[in-house]
């Protein structure tokens, strides 16, 4: 008789354990079917351009489906649409942590997800959180010390970065080390140099001067364009000129045809002349590379140079 009743005892422990489990699993369903209700509805307000809408059902879905990945992708997606880049308003700092906030939970939700890793590094970009991405870089490095991402990376933030050009030069040079048989870096490092030198002390004012004196009055000193506090002169234009063409001149060793190359020849030999305007026989010289190299870069596009045959020889006509 003990026997019976002690089974029996067990049995409605049994029940009753068997529907409270019922219970937690309808509880636990009915919150899953309710949070991916919320999360279509915010996907729709996105769809929208409903952000502030979306962002607020999003927040509500999260309550219920923390663990959905894709509910962190589309809220951090959200975020980013709020988001000004360069703007310092607290309404944009406030889209800026929420987007590294959702792609920080996608990265640990789904780690082979590459799309987290890449647009929380595209968010510090676009807020230009330049010390935060000099960080993360450099902690790769130390891990993978010829990790050819991270020093792209690096060489993209110092490139955004204001008066950080000899810290991105420090990097185009890193990259050249990993890759010396890659003409693109080569010409990437040269393109770089002709942007620092155009934006500083390069620009149409310089280009339109002519610093050889006048027919007729060999006298009259000829005065160039003022430059700024800011700006790359002297020897230190020539200096970085000659490193750019440099890089230029390998990309085109290493793609003899390498057309665009020898454009950016052309215009860094024109920057180079811009440090010359009280040497004019110096800065003819640098005049007259770069025409050398402007028609060589005609002639490697196939077409022919203006007063010269298909050849290339001079025809004779001015």
């Amino acid at each position: 008789m003990l026997m019976l009743k002690f089974e029996h005892r067990a049995s409605r422990l049994r029940r009753a354990a068997a529907a409270l489990m019922g219970s937690v699993l309808v509880v636990c369903s009915c919150s899953q079917v309710r949070g991916r209700h919320l999360l279509q509805k915010a996907n729709q307000q996105y769809r929208d351009g409903q952000y502030a809408e979306a962002l607020a059902t999003f927040n509500a879905a999260e309550r219920l489906v923390p663990d959905l990945w894709l509910l962190w992708l589309n809220k951090g997606y959200t975020c980013r649409s709020m988001l000004v880049p360069g703007a310092k308003t607290p309404e944009n700092q406030e889209a800026v942590t929420c987007s590294l906030e959702a792609f920080t939970r996608l990265q640990a939700l789904r780690p082979d997800d590459q799309r987290g890793q890449a647009l929380y590094v595209q968010t510090l970009f676009d807020a230009e959180q330049f010390e935060t991405l000099v960080k993360l870089f450099r902690a790769r490095l130390q891990r993978e010390p010829d990790n050819l991402e991270s020093v792209t990376g690096l060489i993209q933030v110092y490139s955004r970065w204001p008066n950080h050009m000899s810290d991105a030069l420090e990097w185009h040079r890193r990259k050249l080390q990993l890759r010396p048989k890659d003409p693109e870096a080569y010409y990437s490092a040269g393109v770089y140099i002709w942007q620092q030198l155009f934006a500083r002390g390069g620009g149409a004012e310089m280009a339109v001067f002519d610093p050889r004196p006048d027919p007729g009055k060999r006298k009259q000193v000829k005065v160039p364009p003022a430059s700024a506090p800011s700006d790359i002169v002297g020897q230190q234009r020539v200096d970085l000129a000659d490193e750019g063409l440099g890089f230029l001149e390998k990309a085109i060793e290493l793609r003899p045809r390498y057309q665009e190359a020898m454009a950016y020849v052309n215009l860094l030999y024109r920057q180079r002349s811009f440090a010359y305007f009280h040497e004019p026989e110096e800065w003819q010289r640098c005049v007259d590379k770069a025409a050398e190299w402007r028609n060589k870069a005609v002639l490697a596009m196939g077409k022919t140079v203006p007063g010269e045959d298909g050849a290339g020889k001079s025809t004779g006509k001015r």
